[in-house]
């Protein structure tokens, strides 16, 4: 029994990892090939180019190879070949060489950050559209319903035009409420249609096929932990700082090594001079630039700037976090309302029901109240769509 027991716990946890691994690449499955291919390109030749800039301070070892035939009046042509190795490599630049290294890491971060913010937000635009075209399909429906009543309606309203009981213009208004709802569901479908285009853009996937995630609020502390958005902006304010530093230390005295290697093969050689020789040194300079002050101190602005910009994104986080807040208490008032009309037409449908079976309403009485009922119901799911849809753009800026 323990080893069976053990076995299930066993059995349960890799079930649990394995569910966790498929949701982690869920998100990504909503985007074509091709969008997440352009997607990893772009954080690829992201981590490239940093790596390049990261490296940017070592100096490249200049080869050189030269040969050179001189005519002389007299005697045999003078030939020269040279080869030579150099380097010229700073070493020491006031600290600018530690601030380029962390400055390409953060702006390295910042990218990646950026592209996998802009990845999430055409998942998101993809799920809103899956989230959308089920909103239709269920709008669809509800004017089928309507227009079954409207179709009842008409056929009461000839009935007592014909037994003079009412006038014309009853009639004519029943019918013009069935043609609004006819061009209403035609509407409908049109957007249907343009929808599923706008997804075909997004993904290669069947809509049918894939399941719409069902989303909860994220508390407001994690909504700002985990947004990217800031996450990006903290980046660039620390990739604005680095690049002050940076831009101050260029003018600060710089040591560098120098070192050169030389081969020389000549027909005509000097008495006295080797065919191979060193050359070897050190350098130390310190450029002197009148437009140097205003250079700091533009560099200097552009970090406070970022400071500043980081302070507006984090208060414009939390008006949208607010805001979406807000639209969501609305929708949920809108579903107890739409539930609460659902149970009276229930209640409604159950007593016509019994009118109707001892004579006193009819059968259309008893289809028109089920029809209002089923579109009360709908009237609930399309709310809860559009509350899945305000959650979801607090998702479209999470890491989660």
């Amino acid at each position: 029994m323990k080893a069976s027991s053990a076995l299930k716990k066993s059995s349960l946890l890799c079930s649990l990892a394995l569910s966790l691994l498929q949701a982690e690449g869920t998100l990504e499955n909503y985007l074509s090939r091709e969008k997440n291919l352009l997607f990893d390109y772009r954080q690829e030749i992201n981590r490239l180019d940093s790596a390049i800039l990261r490296k940017s301070w070592i100096s490249p070892v200049m080869l050189s190879y030269s040969e050179s035939t001189s005519t002389q009046p007299w005697g045999e042509d003078a030939k020269d070949r040279t080869f030579s190795v150099g380097i010229d490599q700073p070493i020491f630049k006031s600290g600018g060489i530690y601030y380029a290294i962390k400055f390409a890491d953060v702006l390295e971060g910042a990218n990646r950050t950026e592209i996998k913010l802009q990845r999430r937000q055409l998942i998101v635009q993809a799920v809103q559209t899956l989230f959308e075209l089920k909103k239709t399909r269920y709008k669809k429906r509800q004017l089928e319903l309507l227009i079954r009543n409207d179709n009842i309606d008409i056929r009461r309203k000839k009935e007592q035009y014909e037994s003079g009981v009412i006038d014309s213009s009853f009639l004519n208004q029943a019918i013009l409420q069935r043609n609004r709802d006819r061009t209403n569901l035609l509407v409908m479908e049109l957007t249907e249609r343009n929808l599923l285009n706008a997804f075909s853009l997004l993904s290669d996937k069947d809509p049918k096929r894939l399941r719409l995630p069902k989303l909860t609020l994220i508390d407001r502390k994690s909504y700002r932990e985990e947004n990217l958005e800031l996450e990006a902006q903290r980046l660039r304010v620390e990739q604005s700082d680095y690049n002050s530093k940076m831009t101050w230390s260029k003018y600060l005295p710089t040591l560098s090594l120098n070192a050169n290697y030389y081969n020389t093969d000549s027909n005509r050689p000097l008495i006295g001079m080797d065919d191979s020789y060193y050359r070897y040194g050190f350098r130390i300079s310190m450029p002197i630039n009148i437009n140097a002050p205003q250079d700091i101190e533009a560099r200097r602005v552009e970090y406070l700037r970022a400071a500043v910009q980081l302070q507006d994104d984090s208060r414009r986080i939390d008006n949208e976090y607010r805001h979406v807040l807000d639209t969501i208490r609305i929708i949920e008032k809108k579903i107890a309302l739409a539930r609460a009309d659902e149970k009276l037409y229930r209640s409604l449908l159950k007593s016509t029901k019994e009118q109707a079976a001892v004579g006193e309403k009819t059968r259309l009485d008893v289809e028109t109240m089920r029809n209002s009922m089923e579109i009360a119901r709908l009237d609930a799911k399309v709310y809860e769509i559009e509350k899945q849809i305000q959650l979801l753009q607090l998702y479209a800026k999470t890491r989660r």
